[in-house]
């Protein structure tokens, strides 16, 4: 629990007077309370035993005034700590994603993004709940313990002390459990991340489910994940329902050690009933506070397991830093040095040695695995080498500003990625849109035509992932996108992959013009693909095992006759377009 609050220490010290104020609120409803349950004997002896004309009307009064106090510093303690947690959460979240979304593409491999969507919503959501909720109710309930303890103490020191002895020895077994209880939150919040990222699995795929007739299969996947969350929770429930029966139990053995000393302290004459009553309430006042406190713990800990999760993220750091150099100019060169790139115990890259300039186009072309879409990784610097050196105009790219070199570089692959945005948000993507720009670089890709014809036009929002376009028209803005960019260096991943034969002859004739004076990279599975390039580097392995023309690996290099022969990788059937 320190811990805990140290982390959101730096959050905290920057709302002093809001916490302030709620300190405040928390003090004014307490004392009210506290002198509540003082009047308590007055009440008894000036009201009910002994009437007394003055009392009987500003006893009633004096009450009424006391719990607006009471109500009025509540409602201060819980605004202003309503305001703090969510204020906390909302700085929080936006540094998380800030943080989380730095991390190179290898961490995004290894976690599951329902598992970071869990972490960004649910865990950040507890803390809000503990900093909003349960600090308020223990800070709230501590000092209106405080306050009734005083009034035991202050109405009879001696029975106070048979009457309070036994809180000590409540601290033992709710510590116990407050520790087993934070174990099990562990667990159960890893099992509901599981379950978000079954859900989002479910959810992203469900065209290949319902393929596959494997909504059943699914279901059961989810069922047993979900079953497994009931069971943990249980846990938790079994651990955290003792508290109530423990301090029943204690506060049983305080009432009796009570009535027991109190009985003989009243028949012995020296207390009177009054100010038994006085310290009866007031005493047996107290255990309810402490049970809510007991009961807040417990949850806070379900926030202090999520803060952990929380803070485990922000304290990584990605493996991919960004130098400080800028590029002058344009971008008129890219060279691999000896380069060797390994996934783990997978050596992806054997020394590859390649240089590209402006103006030149290069087709890699290889099996799958070969190492083409970890070369072109390595100029963005999705990945850095194992061994050796990327280049970029003579600099290592290591050196450069990471934001600066992927600003320069287009990108369309295969899988496209379209928002649930307008058709300009989509192409102008992370840049300030200009609609000229993102007309005439729509022409270019050949798509102008078909968002012409859309309601609202550049204006018409797409849905997610572009599910109301063809395969064709949404890699067309794709291309689209990488064009508005007007980058130094593109990297085509079989743009035209989704495309027809005849649309694919207009995007490559579109394509003769784009890349006439930048560097651009082709990754090839088509053997039409690779009539844009100037050289062809084909690929085995991690290795180049042939570079040249067409004609020239025709008739120098097995490994591309042997592509050649098979079609490179067998054609891909087109979407309609």
């Amino acid at each position: 629990m320190r811990q805990f609050l140290r982390r959101l220490g730096p959050y905290l010290k920057d709302y002093k007077g809001r916490i302030a104020l709620s300190f405040l609120g928390g003090l004014i409803g307490a004392g009210a309370y506290g002198a509540v349950m003082y009047l308590i004997k007055y009440v008894i002896e000036d009201v009910f035993l002994n009437p007394d004309p003055l009392m009987v009307k500003v006893l009633p009064l004096a009450i009424i005034v006391l719990f607006f106090f009471v109500g009025a510093g509540r409602y201060l303690q819980v605004y202003e700590l309503q305001w703090v947690g969510l204020d906390i959460v909302r700085r929080l979240r936006d540094r998380l994603l800030a943080h989380v979304i730095t991390f190179d593409l290898e961490f995004f491999n290894r976690f599951h993004g329902g598992e970071l969507i869990s972490r960004v919503t649910n865990d950040i959501n507890r803390v809000r709940m503990a900093v909003t909720q349960q600090l308020a109710v223990v800070i709230r309930e501590s000092l209106i313990a405080i306050a009734f303890i005083v009034v035991v103490i202050l109405a009879n020191p001696k029975l106070a002390f048979w009457g309070l002895v036994v809180l000590p020895l409540a601290a033992w077994p709710l510590a116990a459990l407050a520790k087993r209880f934070k174990r099990i939150m562990h667990r159960s919040q890893e099992k509901d991340s599981d379950i978000t990222a079954r859900l989002a699995e479910i959810f992203n795929n469900v065209e290949i489910i319902k393929a596959q007739t494997a909504e059943d299969f699914e279901t059961a996947r989810f069922e047993a994940e979900n079953l497994e969350f009931r069971r943990i929770n249980m846990k938790g429930v079994r651990t955290r329902e003792l508290t109530n029966p423990l301090m029943e139990f204690l506060g049983a053995i305080a009432a009796a050690l009570v009535i027991w000393f109190g009985g003989r302290e009243i028949m012995a004459g020296r207390m009177e009933f009054p100010e038994f009553m006085q310290f009866t309430v007031a005493l047996f006042s107290i255990y309810n506070p402490i049970k809510r406190i007991s009961q807040a713990s417990n949850q806070m800990f379900e926030a202090v397991a999520a803060s952990e999760r929380i803070f485990d993220l922000l304290g990584r750091e990605p493996s991919i830093a960004s130098g400080d150099l800028s590029i002058d100019g344009r971008i008129d060169s890219v060279r691999f040095e000896d380069v060797r790139l390994s996934y783990g115990d997978v050596l992806a890259l054997r020394g590859v040695s390649l240089e590209v300039r402006a103006g030149e186009t290069v087709a890699l072309v290889g099996d799958s695995g070969g190492g083409k879409t970890s070369l072109v990784n390595m100029v963005l610097r999705f990945y850095d080498p194992t061994e050796g050196v990327v280049r970029i105009n003579g600099i290592d790219a290591r050196d450069l500003d990471l934001a600066e070199l992927r600003g320069r570089i287009g990108v369309v692959t295969q899988r496209v990625y379209i928002f649930n945005d307008t058709v300009v948000a989509n192409i102008a993507y992370g840049r300030d849109a200009d609609r000229e720009r993102v007309e005439a670089a729509l022409r270019k890709a050949g798509a102008w035509d078909f968002v012409s014809k859309l309601d609202g036009g550049i204006d018409a929002v797409l849905d997610e992932f572009g599910a109301n376009l063809s395969g064709g028209q949404r890699q067309r803005l794709a291309i689209a996108r990488a064009i508005y960019r007007d980058p130094d260096v593109l990297i085509l991943d079989e743009a035209t992959s989704a495309l027809d034969n005849r649309s694919e002859a207009a995007i490559q004739r579109a394509l003769t013009e784009i890349i006439r004076d930048r560097i651009t990279f082709i990754i090839a599975h088509r053997l039409t693909t690779v009539d844009l390039a100037d050289r062809i580097i084909v690929l085995k392995a991690g290795r180049i095992v042939g570079t040249g023309t067409k004609a020239e690996l025709l008739r120098d290099c097995d490994e591309y006759r042997r592509l050649a022969t098979a079609g490179l990788e067998a054609d891909h059937p087109a979407e309609e377009s």
